[in-house]
């Protein structure tokens, strides 16, 4: 889990959220640009996490799913 009070904990945090993200939120709440946005979903992936895709009205939600914690329980 990132540190508290990082960009990193605030993507993870709003992707947890029960509606998840849009990268438009993401990208203003971390001031990270789109193409960064996407690196970090790669990132996420890599270490263990799972993000859904949902597309909403005229925009696609990102969700995590779950986490590497509950991915190595199996």
């Amino acid at each position: 889990m990132p540190r508290v009070g990082t960009k990193q904990a605030a993507f993870i945090g709003l992707l947890g959220r029960p509606d998840g993200a849009t990268i438009r939120e993401l990208t203003e709440e971390t001031g990270w640009r789109p193409n960064t946005v996407h690196s970090a979903f790669v990132t996420l992936r890599k270490q263990g996490w799972q993000i859904s895709v949902e597309q909403k009205a005229a925009e696609k939600r990102y969700q995590l799913t779950a986490g590497p914690d509950l991915l190595n329980q199996g």
